[in-house]
C-alpha cells in the first residue's frame, strides 16, 4: 500500500462529549495520516438514535476544529449509510454466514441468570439450527427476530503496530447481532460497512475497542474484503490509576476553552500521553508535530492524566503567545470587549506582554485589566495583611516617593528606580520597605509583574494617583504602628 492510500479516521458517537481521551485519538489519526501524506476523516457514528444529539455532533466539530484537527472533506454521519449496512447483513445472511435468531430478550435474560444471580453468558446458538420450516413458520407468525453473525471455528489473530500480534480462539466470541429485530444495524456491522466504503486504510483507537476489532476482522473476512491495519492505544488513567473519567475531572475539550487553555497546550500535553516528542520543553504546533511523529513509539502503557502538567504546559503556551492572538482571544468574551475596546490596541498589547509570564490560563489576564487600567482602586484588607507594615513610616515613605516622582521631567523606569534606591539609602531601610507597599499601592496586591515595569506601563500620573489613594487608605484605617 502506497502511501497516497493511507486514509484514517476519527469515529466518535455523539451520545457524548468529545472528551480528552477521544481528543489524543484524533490528535494521533491526524499526525499518522499528515505523516504519511495521507487522508484524515471524520465519521460521526450516530446510528444509536435514542441517545446520538445533533447538539453532540456539532459539539464534537467544534472541538476538533478549536484544536485544529481539520478533516479533508466534510464529515461523513453513519446513520446516512444504514441502507449499504442492511444490505450487507441480508448478503451475509443469503450466504449463510448468518442467521435469524427468534429468542426474545425475556429467555435470553432467564438463561443468563442462574440461581437468580447473573451469569458470564453467550448465546448458546439456539436458533442456528433452525429447519427451513421453523423459520418460515416464524416468520409467518410475525416473531421478531434478530440476524446474527455466525461465527466460523478456529482463531482470529492480527498484528497490532502498538500491541504486536494479538489472537484470540473463536470459541470466545459470541455469535454478535448484526440486525437489531426493528432492522437497524448495530456498532460492528455499521463500522465494518463504514470503513469499506471510505477505503479506511488504518484504525487508530483505544485499547476498550480490541474486543470489537476481532468481530469486525470476522466480518471483513466474511464480506470478501482485506481489514485495515489496526493499532489500539493504551487508556489514559487518573491519578489513582483508574480509567480517566468525571470523577477525576474530566472534561470537554470546549471546557477546556471556557477554562482559558490554550489549544496548542492541549495539542502538546496530549501528545505526551503515551507518545514521546524529541523535545518535552517545547510547545509544539501541528506541523512540527507531525514532522516527528511515529506511531510505532508509542508506548502500550497507559499513561496517568496530570492536571499540574497540563497547567505548566499551558502557562508556557501563554508565556510565547503574541499578545495581539491573546487579545483576540479576550475580545470574545463580548463583556470584556465592551469594556476595553476603547483603549489603544499598543496599550492593551503592552500590558499583556507585562503581565503575561505569570498567567496560567487565559481568563487570568482579565483581572490584570481591571488593575491596571481602573481609575480607582478599592483596596483589599485582606490582602493587604499579608504586608505587614508600619503605617506611619510606610506613609512616610510613600509621600517622599511621590513628591521626588512629581519633580521629574523624564518620567520612566530607570528614573524612578534611580530615586526610589536614593530615598532607602537616605532612610537606611531595606528596598522591601519601599518596593512592597508600592507594588500593594499600585497594584492591590502583594504579587505581581516588576514594579519598574509598572511604573512605566502606568505613567506618571497613575502612580502618583495611585499613591495617593494608598496613602489615604493607610490613614482612614485602623492599622498597626
Amino acid at each position: 500500500m502506497s502511501e497516497k492510500d493511507i486514509i484514517v479516521r476519527f469515529a466518535p458517537s455523539p451520545t457524548g462529549h468529545l472528551h480528552v481521551g477521544g481528543a489524543r485519538t484524533a490528535l494521533f489519526n491526524y499526525l499518522f495520516a499528515k505523516k504519511e501524506g495521507g487522508k484524515f476523516l471524520l465519521r460521526i457514528e450516530d446510528t444509536d438514535k435514542k441517545r446520538s444529539t445533533s447538539e453532540m455532533s456539532m459539539e464534537i466539530i467544534e472541538g476538533l476544529e478549536w484544536l485544529g484537527l481539520i478533516p479533508d472533506s466534510t464529515p461523513l454521519y453513519q446513520s446516512d449509510n444504514v441502507e449499504n449496512h442492511t444490505e450487507i447483513a441480508k448478503r451475509l445472511l443469503a450466504e449463510n454466514r448468518a442467521y435469524r435468531c427468534f429468542c426474545s430478550k425475556e429467555e435470553e435474560d432467564l438463561r443468563r441468570s442462574e440461581g437468580g444471580k447473573v451469569v458470564s453468558f453467550m448465546y448458546d446458538r439456539t436458533c442456528l439450527n433452525l429447519s427451513s420450516d421453523e423459520i418460515k413458520d416464524n416468520l409467518k407468525n410475525k416473531i421478531p427476530y434478530v440476524i446474527r453473525f455466525k461465527v466460523p471455528q478456529g482463531e482470529t489473530r492480527f498484528k497490532d503496530r502498538i500491541h504486536k500480534e494479538v489472537k484470540i480462539n473463536n470459541s470466545e466470541i459470541e455469535d454478535f447481532i448484526l440486525l437489531r429485530s426493528d432492522g437497524s444495524p448495530t456498532y460492528q456491522l455499521s463500522v465494518v460497512s463504514d470503513d469499506i466504503s471510505m477505503k479506511i486504510s488504518d484504525v487508530i483507537r483505544g485499547d476498550d475497542h480490541l474486543s470489537n476489532t476481532f468481530k469486525q476482522i470476522l466480518l471483513f473476512l466474511a464480506i470478501g474484503k482485506k481489514p485495515p491495519r489496526y493499532s489500539h492505544l493504551p487508556l489514559i488513567m487518573g491519578p489513582d490509576r483508574k480509567k480517566l473519567s468525571k470523577r477525576h475531572g474530566e472534561t470537554s475539550i470546549l471546557e477546556f476553552r471556557k477554562k482559558g487553555y490554550l489549544p496548542e497546550a492541549l495539542v502538546t500535553y496530549f501528545s505526551h500521553l503515551s507518545w514521546s516528542p524529541p523535545d518535552h520543553k517545547k510547545i509544539y504546533d501541528l506541523k512540527t508535530l507531525t514532522d516527528d511523529f511515529k506511531l510505532t513509539s508509542i508506548s502500550k502503557n497507559s499513561p496517568i492524566f496530570d492536571h499540574d502538567k497540563l497547567n505548566f504546559i499551558n502557562s508556557k503556551a501563554i508565556k510565547g503567545k503574541d499578545p495581539i492572538k491573546i487579545l483576540e482571544i479576550l475580545f470574545k468574551n463580548n463583556e470584556f470587549e465592551k469594556k476595553y475596546k476603547k483603549y489603544e490596541v499598543s496599550k492593551l498589547k503592552d500590558l499583556i506582554e507585562m503581565v503575561k509570564p505569570r498567567m496560567k490560563k487565559i481568563h487570568d489576564f482579565i483581572p490584570q485589566f481591571d488593575i491596571f487600567l481602573s481609575n480607582f482602586i478599592d483596596y483589599d484588607k485582606t490582602e493587604f495583611n499579608k504586608l505587614k507594615i508600619e503605617r506611619k513610616s510606610t506613609v512616610s515613605y510613600l509621600e517622599e516617593l511621590e513628591n521626588s516622582l512629581n519633580l521629574i521631567t523624564d518620567f520612566n523606569k530607570t528614573n524612578v528606580e534611580i530615586i526610589l534606591r536614593k530615598i532607602v539609602e537616605k532612610r537606611k531601610v531595606k528596598s522591601g520597605d519601599i518596593i512592597h507597599p508600592l507594588r500593594f499601592a499600585l497594584t492591590n496586591t502583594t504579587v505581581s509583574p516588576s514594579i519598574f515595569e509598572i511604573i512605566d506601563f502606568l505613567g506618571k500620573d497613575n502612580v502618583s494617583k495611585r499613591i495617593k489613594g494608598f496613602i489615604e487608605f493607610l490613614n482612614t484605617n485602623v492599622l498597626s504602628d
